[in-house]
């Protein structure tokens, strides 16, 4: 059994988190052939994709056949196209949002490999899913930043963005999970740049995994966490990225990656105060 394993999450990442530390470079010459049309009458996805192409790349992954299921059989998809660097995709039935996508690319700088060139990454800047159907559920039962349960179809969203990354020439896709929760439904296909944000990512869950992932989550956000020395944690977001390019993928994630997160997972453990 996985780590993944002990947590059951109806929850999607649900908060956007502004871009910090990473280069804003426009990549639309490189990757388009000529720069972003901005005035187009009808909106494209990285002047790209049409909403019929978006609509395939949606259907292929499974998103609307999930929806169905949910009982969700009258959805609309909507484009926003308000810059190079914001946009956006919704699913939506009867004006009610149930799927949005906030989407940048830029080009991302590993600061923790040296001469290591940079690499044009699918930034998500949003992604949040919501259930307005759903009949019953209890307030304290929702995971911080929540206000409303989400549609539990995380795995059917990455796929699509995995595809949509790879329709724009895009080595790999990132984010900057903003809730511990967050960060645990992406680790099913990203992990954390940083060795040591990864190590203590896992160390969390290897030491209060039997509070379960709503518990953490709240107590990281009400300051309940403390180290080993006694210290609050504080929850620091970070990027977590997948890679979809063999080569750049043998370099970021290479035995010394792992090798420093087992070095610093034996260092570290948590406890949880009520």
């Amino acid at each position: 059994m996985g780590f993944l394993d002990w947590f059951k999450l109806g929850k999607e990442p649900d908060k956007r988190i502004e871009l910090s530390g990473l280069d804003e470079v426009e990549l639309a010459e490189e990757l388009h052939g000529g720069p972003l049309v901005r005035d187009t009458p009808v909106p494209r996805i990285f002047a790209k994709f049409a909403e019929s192409e978006i609509h395939e790349l949606m259907a292929w992954s499974g998103i609307f056949d999930a929806l169905k299921e949910k009982g969700y059989d009258r959805t609309e998809l909507e484009l926003q196209y308000l810059s190079d660097q914001d946009q956006r995709i919704f699913v939506k039935e009867k004006g009610e949002i149930l799927i949005h996508i906030r989407l940048k690319l830029s080009s991302f700088r590993f600061r923790l490999h040296p001469g290591a060139p940079q690499r044009k990454l699918l930034y998500i800047d949003w992604l949040m899913t919501r259930h307005p159907r759903i009949r019953s559920y209890k307030k304290e039962k929702l995971f911080p930043g929540q206000e409303l349960p989400g549609l539990g179809i995380f795995t059917h969203v990455t796929d699509f963005i995995t595809n949509l990354a790879l329709g724009v020439g895009a080595k790999g896709a990132f984010n900057i999970p903003e809730y511990f929760h967050d960060a645990l439904l992406f680790h099913r296909a990203f992990q954390f740049y940083d060795p040591v944000r990864e190590a203590h990512f896992r160390a969390l869950i290897r030491d209060l995994r039997k509070f379960g992932a709503r518990a953490i989550s709240h107590a990281l956000a009400e300051g309940r966490i403390r180290n080993s020395e006694g210290e609050v944690l504080a929850w620091s977001p970070g990027e977590m990225i997948s890679i979809l390019d063999p080569e750049l993928e043998e370099m970021i994630w290479n035995p010394e990656y792992y090798t420093r997160v087992v070095r610093e997972l034996k260092r570290v453990s948590y406890t949880m105060s009520s």
